[in-house]
């Protein structure tokens, strides 16, 4: 083959490779735009944005409601008005599952055994209870107060019983003084919560001991059971059932059993007994609050013991904290209600 005839094949080869790549540029330009109409760039930011990790909160959110005694005229309200449905006492009650612990004060026993003591009010509660308290949102329960020995030292234990049995966490008391001097843990994003109670008002009959089931009685070693329990734990709450009934405010005996309390290595003192709610107190790095009032509770013969207070309490990570206490309404059935 003479030169004359190779360069126009070479013209020829060069031509295509042209042509193809120009095809291929094309192509590629177009499905370049066709991904941009798709995914226009505010789209696309709103895609990437939107799976950005945020840092977890690692706050820790606590509620705290005073008197929940679920006998007496409780069942005749559910059966007159409820249709004799337990749940029906709990049906005006909203938001409190948020908490990631919510406490409150367990007047009586939840049993269906023992005997009444003889007291002119004894308060033994339907078992049914036990297992409703959790579905509504409750973690721990005071037990130590002076009803717990309404019903005897069986009706106590088998109180004891029923309410750990429905998943929750009792405080103040236990089938022996071991546990009712160990505080009740409940872990919460890495931090160690617990709770022990005492009563400033008996019974005393009913104080636990190395073999008999019972509560914690205020005495001569608080301090110490305070002290040792703070050290298990990173935000120790102190309950007590103390104080006088239907006074508005603490009296000098509350403040030097809470600030004492608060001295000893609490964070948190909550109070109950008066069926109405006092003040509340910043001591120290510590925080009181002397009486919640009622959360349920069939004291209708005034405004101030059918009203009680849900405290709510944030822990941030720094160990700082801020209150909010909110207004806890009962009607005329006795279902509560958080406004």
């Amino acid at each position: 083959m003479s030169k004359e005839h190779e360069m126009p094949e070479k013209k020829s080869s060069v031509g295509v490779y042209v042509w193809r790549l120009l095809i291929i540029v094309t192509a590629l330009t177009a499905v370049l735009y066709a991904v941009v109409v798709a995914f226009p760039h505010n789209r696309m930011y709103k895609t990437t944005a939107s799976v950005v990790l945020r840092e977890p909160d690692k706050s820790i959110t606590l509620g705290f409601v005073g008197d929940i005694m679920l006998a007496r005229g409780i069942p005749i309200s559910i059966e007159k008005y409820g249709s004799g449905d337990s749940q029906f006492i709990f049906s005006k009650l909203e938001g409190l599952k948020k908490y990631d612990v919510l406490f409150g004060n367990l007047e009586g026993v939840i049993s269906d055994k023992g005997k009444n003591v003889g007291s002119i009010y004894s308060f033994r509660m339907d078992p049914i209870f036990a297992p409703l308290l959790r579905r509504v949102g409750f973690d721990v329960l005071s037990v130590a107060n002076n009803h717990s020995g309404d019903w005897s030292v069986t009706a106590f234990a088998d109180s004891i019983n029923k309410v750990r049995s429905a998943g929750i966490k009792t405080a103040g008391g236990g089938l022996n003084i071991i546990e009712a001097t160990s505080p009740s843990i409940i872990e919460v994003k890495g931090k160690q919560i617990g709770f022990i109670g005492f009563s400033d008002v008996g019974p005393g009959w009913l104080r636990a001991n190395d073999t008999t089931a019972g509560i914690l009685i205020v005495g001569n070693n608080d301090a110490e059971i305070i002290s040792e329990a703070k050290d298990g734990v990173d935000v120790l709450i102190v309950s007590y059932h103390f104080g006088e009934e239907y006074k508005t405010e603490s009296n000098n005996r509350q403040q030097m059993i809470a600030r004492g309390a608060i001295d000893a290595g609490a964070d948190i003192v909550i109070g109950h007994h008066p069926h109405v709610v006092q003040e509340i107190e910043v001591y120290k790095d510590g925080l009181i609050a002397y009486s919640l009032g009622n959360f349920i509770f069939d004291q209708s013969f005034s405004e101030e013991t059918m009203r009680g207070m849900l405290l709510e309490i944030v822990i941030n990570e720094d160990g700082t904290f801020s209150y909010h206490g909110k207004v806890v309404q009962m009607n005329e059935w006795y279902q509560p209600e958080i406004l």
